[in-house]
């Protein structure tokens, strides 16, 4: 989407076992044509989730280099192991434009309705001013569907953290198995519901190529890492553990086959 607007998107890299940004790397890759750091946190592929103290680290160099800070944080809740922090307790005067939805913690994949919040920057004028506009045009989220989002916000909320808890024993199931496999290695996921192992034996070639090998061969499904940014993405894949425990074991008993072949 930033190519569709003209722009060109920077990976920037992460250190995915202790789920930080490399705020070196960062700094080292603002330009005069930078515009924004972009964010996902929870990560979607990586299960990273930035803490409080990189949250203020980004937001500091953002405000030294007059930056936007875009965060989508639509699995806000589905976090394991700490606390959730959003950009917005860090955000103080930095234009922060935060992505949320309903689909992924409210289990409303499908239903495609989420929103926008940002703070009082004047820089965001603009965006305040035109985003009613945006709204009222046809593409706008059904009623019906509106109302459902917000039963689903005044209803009880214990199946979230009821959902998490079942997640988190999948994601536990899924970083021992893997990690004990040959040729992979995989960091533990801090929140969302994806695992990005490491290829650590070059012998299946690319990524892709592993992916469609394990695919064609053992019938499981995953996706390659390169997909995701070739910088950083390439020499892994995702792997989703929503699925329940034993077909989860049994799509492990398979990776497993695969790479001790």
């Amino acid at each position: 989407y930033v190519r569709l607007h003209g722009g060109v998107p920077v990976e920037f890299a992460v250190d995915l076992d202790n789920s930080t940004p490399d705020i070196d790397d960062i700094k080292s890759k603002i330009t005069s044509k930078t515009v924004a750091i972009c964010l996902i946190s929870p990560n979607n592929p990586t299960g990273v989730v930035f803490n409080e103290k990189s949250l203020r680290e980004l937001v500091d160099i953002a405000n030294q280099h007059n930056l936007y800070i875009i965060c989508d944080e639509i699995y806000d809740q589905i976090i394991f192991d700490e606390k959730f922090v959003g950009i917005g307790k860090v955000a103080r005067d930095s234009p922060v434009i935060v992505l949320n939805g309903f689909s992924k913690v409210h289990l409303m994949s499908g239903w495609r309705i989420g929103y926008i919040a940002f703070n009082n920057s004047p820089k965001l004028d603009a965006l305040r001013e035109n985003l009613p506009k945006l709204a009222r045009v046809r593409i706008a989220t059904n009623l019906p569907i509106q109302h459902a989002a917000l039963e689903s916000l005044r209803g009880p909320q214990d199946y979230i953290s009821n959902f998490v808890s079942e997640i988190k024993k999948r994601r536990d199931l899924v970083v021992k198995r893997l990690n004990e496999m040959p040729g992979l290695s995989c960091p533990n996921p801090k929140g969302s519901f994806y695992a990005f192992p490491k290829i650590e034996d070059n012998r299946f070639g690319t990524d892709k190529e592993f992916v469609t090998k394990l695919l064609e061969s053992k019938g499981v499904l995953t996706v390659h890492g390169s997909g995701f940014g070739e910088q950083y993405g390439s020499g892994h894949f995702r792997l989703v553990y929503l699925p329940s425990l034993e077909v989860l074991d049994s799509a492990m008993n398979k990776i497993e086959e695969f790479v001790s072949q």
